[in-house]
């Protein structure tokens, strides 16, 4: 079974328990069941729809606490599954907890008593309500992970990604472990920037105070409200600066902001929230400065055409069925 083929499997599997699948794509996924591993993973996936069957579609005001009252349901249960458990998780959260937010939810083991671990795949973004009350914001391509035992003795997350926290006001300090680094908070709102394949993260706080520090707990720096730290993580060189806060968690409301961003970082925030595959036909492209604002609800094509008329380039778009389409950027 080729990783193609497997991806395809997990979006159609997720199309047909959501009743969202085509005719063609119906007739795709009829084929791909015809494998016995496959059919033993979907047979498995209708089973655990069935253990699903009171949980409600999450909408409006009503989300974060639905999230958490599912959460807490599962926090500390244990269930037996084959291979491809994220996978697994990903289409039962997506049919029935989250009602349309891709996200993978599950318990696993680490030997003191278990963690659940949430995964959002490129190309999505999902919000929830830890036990302590805290809200989270998660982009595409993170994921967060906590002890089944959060909230009782300390207040911990880990992470790698992009986050915002809206945290609880407690005694207990809440902290975010990210790259070897921590921040330390009590009750405040944040963003944290800290993906695996990132030289740079990057802490921006709106409220309150944090302190970033370091593996050993010593403080790097203590932040205040509009204040962003950015860290390098060959050096471990730190800046901190003082931005417009709204053009760095906008993409909560579904929006890019773009300042004098050069391409290849602009590059890089499309292939995460569009999932594609971007190339530049000339490295000098990505030197390239671009200001403005992407809205996520707009079709790709509609985001690239724009990027033609506003800048001198030439952008070729190929779809690609159960992979990521392709996008090369040259000057006109």
């Amino acid at each position: 079974m080729t990783e193609k083929e497997s991806d395809k499997f997990w979006d159609l599997a997720a199309a047909r328990l959501h009743e969202e699948i085509s005719e063609e794509e119906l007739s795709e996924f009829t084929e791909l069941l015809e494998d016995d591993q496959h059919r033993k993973n979907f047979r498995t996936l209708k089973n655990m729809k069935d253990d699903f069957s009171e949980v409600k579609k999450l909408t409006g005001v009503s989300r974060q606490r639905s999230w958490g009252n599912v959460s807490n349901g599962l926090r500390g249960k244990t269930i037996k599954m084959i291979s491809n458990i994220v996978q697994l998780a990903a289409v039962i959260v997506l049919a029935f907890v989250l009602g349309g937010v891709l996200t993978n939810w599950w318990n696993k083991s680490d030997g003191l008593g278990g963690y659940a671990e949430v995964k959002v795949p490129l190309g999505q973004m999902s919000e929830m309500t830890l036990i302590d009350g805290t809200k989270v914001w998660l982009n595409s391509g993170t994921t967060l992970r906590y002890n089944n035992s959060f909230g009782e003795k300390e207040r911990q997350v880990s992470m790698e990604g992009e986050a915002f926290f809206d945290v609880t006001s407690m005694d207990k300090p809440f902290k975010v472990k990210f790259k070897g680094k921590e921040v330390e908070v009590l009750g405040t709102q944040f963003n944290v920037v800290a993906y695996h394949d990132d030289n740079i993260s990057e802490i921006t706080l709106l409220e309150g105070q944090v302190k970033v520090n370091n593996q050993e707990g010593e403080t790097l720096a203590t932040l205040k409200p509009s204040e962003q730290i950015t860290i390098n993580e060959t050096s471990n060189e730190a800046n901190i600066r003082t931005i417009k806060t709204r053009n760095y968690i906008s993409w909560r409301e579904g929006k890019i902001v773009f300042d004098e961003e050069k391409l290849s970082q602009v590059a890089v925030k499309l292939e995460r929230w569009y999932n594609v595959d971007i190339q530049f036909a000339d490295s000098a492209i990505g030197e390239m400065k671009f200001t403005g604002t992407v809205l996520k609800n707009k079709p790709f094509d509609q985001i690239i055409a724009a990027f033609e008329v506003l800048l001198p380039l030439k952008i070729k778009y190929t779809r690609v069925l159960g992979a990521q389409d392709k996008v090369i950027i040259s000057i006109k």
